[in-house]
């Protein structure tokens, strides 16, 4: 399909959806259900008075902050793992346990140890994209053409020079697929935790709307999440992914080449 067209598709959903949300308008107060035209006065009012921009900042940063953790530290432990099978059986029940976990259950345990505080969203982020990120690293790391490893020992090339050389490369993938997986569900149990465990960000922006019945408000922040996540989709994973395959396609060739 061409990308002209998929936009078109797209577009076509995204007008179903809003023709469905007015109609629904119609049929139900605006506590319950309001337009899309009282959505984005919401919208309008929390741009203008700078409460959009100061709250977004603040989930961003703990985001980022929970996201990083959680990436560099499972893909430290995947590469070990993935070197040393006795590690990665070790890490196995830890890695079952976050997966079933529900994340609001480690949002309220985190709540009855540290009580309400900005390092909640962080540490629930971190913990929650653990799993994600050592799977992909650990299995991709035990994928790696052992016979490459063989011939690099043979030629007498460095652990550094090896790692670098072929181990790296070969987790691109295992990485991409992490992270694609991870970002937007950082997303979502950020504002998870904001809303049950701190005073600012996206979260309680929300959980106050709701406590006030404003349910414009709500629904302007709920597009305000929906966005992110579609931004972070467009700006981040999709440039990601075809530099990912511009990059396979380039040492497919050097490969055919030699």
């Amino acid at each position: 399909m061409s990308r002209k067209k998929s936009y078109l598709l797209q577009t076509m959903s995204c007008l179903l959806i809003g023709v469905f949300w007015q109609l629904l308008s119609l049929f139900y107060p605006s506590i319950l259900i309001p337009s899309p035209y009282e959505t984005g006065e919401a919208l309008l009012d929390l741009i203008t008075s700078g409460n959009l921009v100061t709250q977004f900042i603040t989930s961003g940063v703990r985001i980022l902050v929970g996201f990083s953790i959680g990436c560099v530290v499972a893909s430290v432990c995947g590469l070990i793992a993935g070197r040393y099978e006795s590690i990665f059986e070790m890490f196995r029940p830890i890695v079952s346990f976050l997966l079933g976990i529900p994340p609001i259950i480690l949002v309220v345990i985190a709540m009855v140890w540290f009580g309400t505080n900005t390092m909640i969203p962080v540490m629930v982020v971190a913990i929650l994209v653990f799993p994600t990120f050592f799977l992909n690293i650990a299995n991709g790391y035990r994928q790696v053409d052992v016979q490459l490893l063989e011939m690099a020992k043979i030629y007498k090339k460095s652990k550094r020079n090896r790692l670098q050389k072929i181990v790296l490369p070969s987790l691109m993938i295992p990485f991409f697929t992490a992270f694609s997986l991870a970002a937007g569900g950082a997303v979502r149990i950020t504002i998870m935790a904001e809303l049950l465990g701190t005073n600012n960000g996206i979260g309680a922006a929300l959980s106050l709307a709701r406590i006030n019945i404003d349910t414009a408000k709500v629904f302007a922040w709920t597009l305000v999440s929906i966005l992110t996540i579609t931004a972070i989709d467009i700006c981040i994973i999709n440039p990601l992914k075809k530099k990912l395959m511009k990059y396979e396609e380039d040492s497919d060739a050097k490969s055919n080449r030699t």
